[in-house]
């Protein structure tokens, strides 16, 4: 009793819902990637276009440019000038890497909660499914029997036919995909704002929206992180059946689950984890490339 006591709870409350806060972006919505290049054409001398929408993202790009005029400037009120703005670039940095390991922290408790309540009705249908099995075994066993006893041709065909068509309809149940379903709910729902490329409720902050959605960041900058993502999702979970997907109880804020559902609903959280926290390798080469450009000549 305990124990679904329990998995009732998981399934009915979503507890990952973290604080909200978010980093301020210095784009305006209707800013292009390269009108934003344009702007700080100054600092391609020392940073990838990559590094330079994020600069622009972050709010720093009048830091960094004001950073890169004082390299030369070895003067007290200089070295002050470039050791202030470094810290103040180093607590933007920061509160960034927090920003991608908050969200990567609610995915990986959503994940959690999901998995348990697969377990749990993995566990169901496993328990039901021996149960049938059991019975199978027995019935077959009876029904051999059965035809030792009973000398009347008529009658033992009878029994025979009768118990092989029951056994054959235990052994179905056992292979019948749709098993047993839950209520789970999750009115809180990143999967549905990747899947419609919308962030109308700000589940994600500006700065990961913005990672998220700008295509310069992917791999070859021909559409964004999380369309290619979605395009995934169709793929693999969905058998390329967009409109199976449009349907699906995954992208909604909670309703009936099959053991399924709630397995693909899981894989497809860790995906989009993982997609979160690749952000981390696009600061940390920023982070290299800042310190290149402060030390060279």
């Amino acid at each position: 009793m305990k124990k679904k006591a329990g998995a009732t709870l998981v399934m009915q409350e979503n507890y990952c819902e973290p604080p909200k806060y978010f980093i301020r972006s210095a784009i305006p919505d209707t800013l292009k990637s390269e009108e934003i290049l344009a702007e700080n054409h100054s600092l391609k001398k020392f940073f990838t276009d990559q590094d330079i929408l994020i600069i622009n993202s972050l709010g720093i790009a009048g830091d960094m440019k004001k950073l890169m005029s004082l390299k030369k400037d070895t003067t007290i009120n200089g070295r002050l000038r470039k050791l202030e703005i470094g810290n103040k670039t180093a607590k933007v940095l920061l509160l960034a890497i927090s920003d991608i390991n908050s969200a990567a922290a609610e995915l990986d408790c959503e994940g959690e909660r999901v998995d348990q309540v697969g377990s749990y009705v993995d566990n169901i249908n496993s328990s039901r499914n021996n149960r049938y099995t059991a019975a199978s075994i027995v019935l077959g066993a009876l029904t051999s029997i059965s035809g030792v006893f009973i000398k009347a041709e008529g009658l033992n065909n009878v029994v025979t036919v009768a118990g092989g068509g029951l056994t054959g309809a235990l052994g179905f149940l056992t292979l019948n995909p749709g098993g047993k379903k839950v209520q789970f709910n999750h009115r809180r729902n990143l999967l549905k704002d990747i899947w419609l490329q919308q962030n109308t409720d700000n589940h994600f902050s500006g700065w990961i929206w913005y990672m998220l959605s700008e295509k310069s960041f992917s791999n070859k900058a021909e559409s964004s992180l999380m369309f290619n993502l979605k395009k995934r999702w169709i793929k693999y979970q969905f058998d390329n059946d967009e409109k199976q997907a449009n349907r699906s109880v995954i992208f909604t804020e909670g309703g009936i689950y099959k053991a399924d559902d709630l397995h693909d609903r899981a894989s497809m959280i860790n995906q989009l984890q993982a997609v979160i926290r690749s952000i981390n390798q696009n600061l940390n080469n920023l982070m290299i490339e800042m310190e290149k450009a402060e030390t060279t000549p």
